[in-house]
């Protein structure tokens, strides 16, 4: 190779992002990040990149373990929403119910443009891709029922019962 030619180490277009588990009372929580932004949040493993963490990523594992412990209420951490305008509607809609509080599908709906049903909003809730840190589990039905979490009901329902927005449960099922 001659002197003036340098190697230089070419950009991966669909290298694997960053990936750190949390452990939590609700299971391990994968948090995904580009290194500038949290892409996303999931209860399922993610294949990540094996080099050096990023130090955003620390940090978001920080602020999710001090949720956990109720040191923390609100997320400071920069986020990449992508979906439709319809979706980012109803995910700043979600970012805006305070901690220890519930919205009604429906209530969302008449918020960002009266014309969207509850089912529709429950879509996009249904799509958020950084659940916990888009506080979607503070979305419930009409009725005051519980309906789909992308991490199951189950989760759902501890989320809730940690913020106070739930009362906790009197005779708690011993087996979790």
């Amino acid at each position: 190779m001659p002197p003036s030619v340098r190697r230089t180490r070419s950009l991966e277009l669909f290298a694997p992002l960053h990936v750190v588990a949390v452990d939590g009372p609700i299971g391990k929580v994968f948090l995904e990040s580009d290194g500038a932004l949290i892409t996303r949040v999931s209860f399922e493993a993610l294949v990540g990149n094996r080099g050096k963490q990023p130090p955003l990523l620390a940090e978001a594992a920080r602020q999710l373990d001090h949720y956990f412990t109720g040191k923390r209420r609100t997320f400071d951490l920069p986020l990449q929403r992508l979906g439709t305008r319809f979706q980012r509607l109803v995910w700043s809609a979600i970012d805006d119910i305070p901690y220890g509080r519930t919205l009604t599908y429906q209530a969302i709906g008449e918020r960002i443009g009266g014309r969207a049903l509850g089912r529709t909003v429950g879509h996009a809730c249904g799509s958020n891709p950084l659940p916990i840190l888009v506080p979607c589990h503070r979305v419930i039905a009409s009725d005051g029922l519980l309906t789909g979490y992308v991490g199951g009901l189950w989760r759902k329902k501890w989320l809730l019962e940690h913020e106070g927005a739930l009362p906790k449960e009197l005779f708690p099922d011993p087996s979790r």
